[in-house]
């Protein structure tokens, strides 16, 4: 698995829009941002992120991985050391952070355009 610095120009672009929601799923969580920013450990935040969001782990894995998700496979063996990376990649951590605080800010503070040209009438 890459980390997230490698994706460059379109391939960036298609994983970003790949990974957006089950990414943005996850980190509105109140108890995953709780860990997340509390003492808790890596591999416990691992262990609530899977049990809590399976199928978003799943679409972020397959994305990352570059398959479908209906194609994806991952086993007992492979799935602790593939979210122990994506924990350990700080750049993907710092980005779906600031990105998830970013996209939660804008959607409380509501539309970014009105149509002043209906106001005006």
């Amino acid at each position: 698995m890459r980390k997230l610095s490698d994706y460059k120009d379109e391939e960036a672009l298609d994983l970003l829009a790949e990974i957006m929601e089950p990414a943005a799923e996850i980190l509105a969580d109140a108890e995953v941002k709780e860990a997340w920013q509390g003492t808790e450990n890596k591999i416990k935040l691992a262990r609530m992120v899977i049990k809590k969001h399976k199928k978003a782990v799943m679409e972020i894995l397959a994305a990352m991985e570059g398959v479908p998700v209906e194609k994806y496979h991952c086993n007992i063996f492979t799935l602790p050391a593939r979210v122990i990376e994506i924990l350990n990649d700080d750049e993907l951590l710092t980005g779906f952070t600031s990105q998830a605080q970013e996209m939660m800010q804008g959607m409380s503070s509501g539309p970014a355009t009105v149509n002043t040209r209906e106001n005006e009438n």
